[in-house]
């Protein structure tokens, strides 16, 4: 019998787009992760600009069972088969070139949310957070460079980090990990833009639906549940959905839907933080030593005390800028998340010309994480003092003088009483002008003393007897007291072996809060006014709100020896061995002026609103002219509040609140999914979050007895972006035969208008708001476009795109304020620093084409090669800048500003012209993408017996990426940008692009029976450049003379090559009943990142385990 398959094309179903995705299908399939309920009408649905648009799909009842059904003597496809031929349906019709997942495509498939499905699409790669997809990347541009739209509108929307201090998501990227993908009816994947396409995406424009009542025959209700097994942690977690469409009447119907997850998982990692403390000089200077050294303790022929005893040969072989393992960590992740998920929407049909759809969505992701783990805080700390260094004038002055007092309370953390700061702790007020406590120098708390009360007073719990009262001064200096006994240095410049004594240790849990609430509401109306015009208009709305607070807590251990750094091996883990049983608690203790404290507020508002029309006009059978205009406003807020850093290490000890360590902390276990490297510790204590909270209230946002934990406003975390887009554009589709084939396509013109306003404060900071300022700039864009597709013989079709594409700036980057800003002149002669905004970026602009040859044949059959290139003319990128500070406001603002500064010396030296070290986001050069996707997908129609009823679909995609990276070299206001200085650039990938990537999925379905396992592999990529932002050159020198302590770290960080292996296997049990069981990286493939091109080091190396699922689903 024939197999027959619909490939007619007219001028009806050109330019098939999303909202013709069998919604109907897709709405219950998704709810389901399975085929849904049993409907005997064939779904249509009308696409949004194409009038009377029908895509036809296979009966509901036919998909669900699975069964290839036959009518006289055609074959029906039907199953996953019939969501596989939806999808190149939608493909194959459209104007342009576009990918997309239909009905059981996303449903059947393991999929942890939205980001899991799409990977499996050609040029589709994702960047996988705990263990689960969060962002995506296509054809080598990230989320920036994306539009996603939600029912027609854009969307924004927010999740948070893992830390107590990491901000939400504030670039424009989407986070997919918010929503759970059964909430959705399918995705499409615009990769080529048409004129009527909405601006601002360089990389694809990513459509997600919601289901569509009327697609279904009556009433229809479906129920599911799963309950989820995951290796690490071994916790069992529950998945629930349901749907329910009904028909009100005809030509009204109403959908519901909702879904609800909860997981708790637990993640094991190796970690070695970046940033620019790797450098041995960076902040280590001993004070007062001539000539100058930095680093580590003096070699022991030099001399005796806290800065000397260092290996002689060990201290020579690591240079001040040798790169030492700064920041590395063993621990553990407890992450909580609860998704809560709801769609509405009404569809309504009064007359065959007009249909009214109104939608609405509603998402709640709540997350907890709880990092918690070991690391040698004490290389990443200086405490040195001149004066304890020096003698006579020079040294400290003398024991009960104001000096002397002065001299000694200057070593240590002071709270000192202010407007935003309360150290009385009994809530009495500010404590400003409080007087110290009887017998006391400057502490104000009988349970939370000073460090200097508390280790220098004989009344004290914790009085260290010195001669010249500095007790334990030399255990808290940090770095400067930490001797290197053996060293090796790589020909990279890297310590890849160490051996240290007197290392001060960090056992931290650090943990976040966060809930991200997304809303929508969107209408679409589609309207004939004739036979031959007709209108299509969307107005939408839609709001991201996150909000969270984080606390840090730490308890330390002193002057360790014996710790053992080793990374001369092979594997993925470095030697890490503390040298002590970090495992028993009487190791750790509280130490005051070093145990930390942290409390943080984030709150983080987009707003989005947007109108848009769309008229279409059939002019003549082989022409269409289509023109329209959209307005779009879309605001962004962000905040964030923090415990004031001057009183963040003074907190109670153990002997002053009477507690033992055991009262504050947990035992943990380290090694889930990881091969850990000899002598790394498989267990260590750590702070209890929850104890601390009960035992000392560090979530109260308050003053109470132990100290003032509350957040104070942080001027440089508070900014604001208001941006409003017009634009209209003007297309005419073609559709006529060329050399007796058919040629259809479109060709157009879009302009946009766009009107930033940016708002922030320069010189913010822990409790100063800092100066209000502002900002507007405006810019326009010509988007000329052209899709061609040209159908040569039957199934076999050529297209060809071009166009030019505008992305606009990150939002970060867009705001007037300053998130660095000197307040003072450095007496060692380093200059000031400034981190600033710029708003009056340039967007990123592009010009992209493509060419692509299609070729379909019978049985879901398709093979498809995609050659695509993007030339991208403008790229803005962070620079560093020695300049004066003039050269980075604009005159009204630059004023304002110096009447900001009070301090007197910073003042005039800034009036004067003085340099400033300087990091702005500027208009930089691009760089071109170009690459390859292989496509291929088919049904094994041609195997005997049961071999038939399996199939394969396929993907490859090779990208070759060039960005032209600002490097390290710091430009002065002789340069430009694209200055003549040879070393100003430095080419390399773009971030978050693969060089290659696979793709692969094997299936088996019968009438009962389905199974499929897939695998998604990429190859490494650069997720990270530079490692660290700064004001000034790697050195020991500045402008002014002093060493650089933000210094620009322009290298690499790397994501390695990663292999995902997933299943899924269902059983009908009835025509209502269905088991399933489905299964998520089980090889059990970690998370490995590394750094440093030369000669790369391990970054990250995190076991997030396998996970299984098995669930019931029901359908009636």
């Amino acid at each position: 019998m024939p197999y027959t398959v619909d490939t007619r094309i007219s001028r009806r179903n050109i330019g098939l787009a999303l909202r013709g995705a069998s919604l109907g299908a897709l709405g219950v399939a998704m709810l389901m992760a399975a085929p849904a309920f049993a409907q005997s009408d064939v779904p249509t649905q009308t696409v949004a600009g194409d009038k009377g648009i029908q895509q036809e799909t296979a009966p509901q009842d036919e998909v669900a069972s699975g069964v290839d059904a036959q009518t006289g003597n055609d074959i029906v496809v039907t199953g996953f088969r019939a969501s596989l031929q939806n999808s190149l349906n939608i493909k194959r019709n459209s104007n342009q070139i576009v990918d997309a997942i239909t009905a059981e495509d996303i449903a059947e498939f393991p999929d942890a949310n939205l980001a899991e499905s799409i990977q499996r699409l050609p040029g589709v790669s994702i960047d996988r957070d705990n263990g689960e997809g969060r962002t995506i990347t296509v054809r080598g541009l990230g989320g920036d460079f994306q539009m996603v739209r939600l029912n027609g509108a854009d969307a924004q929307n927010i999740a948070g980090g893992n830390n107590s201090d990491s901000g939400a998501n504030r670039s424009r990227g989407f986070d997919f990990n918010t929503f759970a993908s059964e909430l959705f009816g399918g995705i499409k994947v615009t990769k080529s833009t048409a004129a009527e396409n909405d601006e601002g995406s360089l990389g694809a424009i990513i459509d997600l639906t919601t289901g569509r009542p009327l697609a279904y025959k009556g009433n229809r209700f479906a129920l599911g549940g799963e309950a989820e097994y995951r290796e690490n942690g071994k916790s069992f977690n529950p998945r629930f959905t349901g749907l329910a469409s009904v028909h009100v009447t005809d030509n009204f119907g109403i959908l519901v839907s909702g879904a609800y997850q909860k997981q708790d998982q637990q993640i094991d990692a190796y970690r070695r933080n970046i940033g620019v403390f790797e450098y041995t000089y960076r902040n280590s200077q001993i004070a007062g030593v001539t000539p100058n050294a930095f680093g580590f303790a003096r070699p022991s022929t030099a001399g005796t005390g806290a800065t000397f005893g260092s290996d002689p040969a060990a201290y020579a072989a690591v240079t001040p800028t040798t790169i030492i393992p700064g920041l590395p960590s063993v621990g553990r992740q407890y992450l909580d998340y609860e998704r809560i998920g709801a769609t509405a929407t009404m569809q309504w049909k009064p007359n065959p010309g007009t249909e009214i759809t109104l939608d609405g969505v509603f998402s709640r992701y709540d997350q907890n994480s709880n990092n918690t783990g070991i690391t040698p805080i004490g290389l990443n700390r200086n405490g040195t003092n001149a004066r304890v260094i020096s003698t006579g004038s020079a040294g400290l002055r003398a024991i009960g003088t104001a000096n002397g007092y002065a001299d000694r309370v200057a070593l240590y953390a002071n709270c000192v009483p202010s407007a935003i700061i309360d150290c009385n702790g009994d809530q009495a007020g500010n404590g400003v002008g409080q007087t110290p406590l009887a017998g006391y120098f400057n502490s104000l708390n009988p349970n939370n003393l000073n460090p200097f009360d508390y280790y220098n007073n004989p009344a004290s719990p914790g009085y260290v007897a010195t001669a010249n009262q500095i007790g334990y001064y030399n255990e808290l200096l940090g770095r400067p007291n930490t001797k290197i006994r053996e060293a090796h240095v790589n020909g990279a410049g890297q310590a890849d072996y160490m051996v240290l004594d007197d290392v001060d240790w960090r056992s931290f849990a650090d943990t976040q809060f966060g809930r991200t609430d997304f809303k929508q509401v969107t209408l679409n109306v589609h309207q004939e006014f004739a036979p031959n015009f007709y209108a299509d208009a969307t107005g939408g709305w839609s709001k991201s709100e996150f909000r969270a607070y984080g606390l840090l807590a730490e308890v330390n251990a002193i002057d360790k020896d014996g710790y053992v750094f080793d990374e001369r091996g092979d594997g993925k883990m470095p030697v890490f061995n503390p040298g002590f049983d970090v495992a028993n608690p009487a190791n750790w203790t509280l130490v005051k002026g070093l145990s930390t404290i942290r409390y943080f507020t984030n709150t983080v508002d987009n707003e989005f609103k947007v109108a848009r029309v769309n008229f279409t006009y059939e002019a003549l059978p082989e022409m269409s002219i289509k023109f329209g205009a959209t307005a779009k406003e879309f605001a962004y807020e962000g905040d964030q509040g923090r415990r004031n850093q001057s009183i963040e290490a003074i907190n109670p000890t153990l002997a002053e609140s009477h507690l033992n360590i055991t009262d504050l902390g947990q035992t943990i276990g380290f090694g889930q999914g990881l091969t850990v490297s000899q002598g790394t510790p498989t267990s260590y204590f750590a702070p209890d979050i929850n104890k601390f909270i009960n035992q000392f209230g560090i979530n109260c946002n308050c003053v109470n007895k132990w100290g003032d934990f509350r957040a104070v406003v942080d001027g440089r975390q508070r900014s604001g972006v208001t941006e409003r887009d017009v634009s209209g554009y003007f297309q005419v589709d073609y559709n006529f035969d060329l050399l007796g084939r058919p040629l259809r396509g479109n060709v157009g013109m879009r302009v946009a208008n766009t009107r930033v306003s940016g708002s922030g404060n320069v010189g913010g900071a822990d409790g100063v708001a800092g100066l209000a300022v502002t900002a507007q700039n405006e810019y326009w864009d010509w988007l000329p476009s052209m899709n061609a597709n040209w159908e040569v013989m039957d199934g076999l079709l050529i297209r060809f795109a071009a166009s030019k594409v505008m992305s606009r700036p990150q939002l970060s980057s867009l705001t007037p304020g300053t998130t660095a800003f000197t307040t003072s002149l450095n007496s060692n002669g380093t200059a000031p620093t400034l981190t600033v905004g710029n708003p009056y970026l340039n967007p990123f602009r592009a010009t992209n084409l493509d060419l692509s040859f299609e070729k379909y044949f019978a049985h879901n059959g398709l093979i498809a090669v995609n050659l695509f290139k993007k030339n991208i003319d403008t790229f803005p990128q962070q620079v560093a800048l020695e300049a004066p500070l003039s050269a980075v406001f604009e005159p009204d603002v630059y004023q304002q500003v110096l009447s900001f500064i009070t301090n007197a010396a910073l003042l005039n030296y800034t009036r004067a012209g003085g340099t400033w070290g300087i990091r702005q986001f500027k208009d930089a050069p691009g760089g071109d993408i170009k690459g390859i996707e292989i496509n291929l997908q088919t049904d094994f129609f041609f195997l005997p017996g049961f071999l038939k009823h399996f199939g394969v679909t396929a993907n490859y995609t090779h990208i070759d990426s060039s960005l032209s990276y600002l490097t390290g070299t710091v430009l002065n206001t002789s340069q430009t940008i694209s200055g003549t200085a040879a070393n100003t650039y430095a080419e390399g990938p773009f971030l978050n692009t693969s060089p290659d990537a696979f793709n692969a999925t094997l299936y088996y379905e019968d009438s009962k029976f389905s199974a499929r396992v897939s695998g998604a592999y990429r190859t490494r990529y650069v997720n990270r450049f530079p490692l660290a932002t700064g004001t000034c050159s790697v050195g020991t020198t500045t402008v002014g003379g002093g060493p650089c302590n933000s210094p620009v770290f322009a290298d690499f960080g790397y994501n390695e090559d990663q292999l995902n292996i997933d299943f899924a296997i269902s059983y009908a049990v009835t025509d209502f009943a269905k088991l399933s069981l489905e299964g998520r990286n089980m090889t059990n493939e970690p998370q490995y990142r590394t750094m440093y091109a030369a000669n790369p080091v391990s970054q990250t190396y995190a076991g997030t385990g396998r996970i299984v699922t098995a669930g019931l689903r029901l359908s009636f």
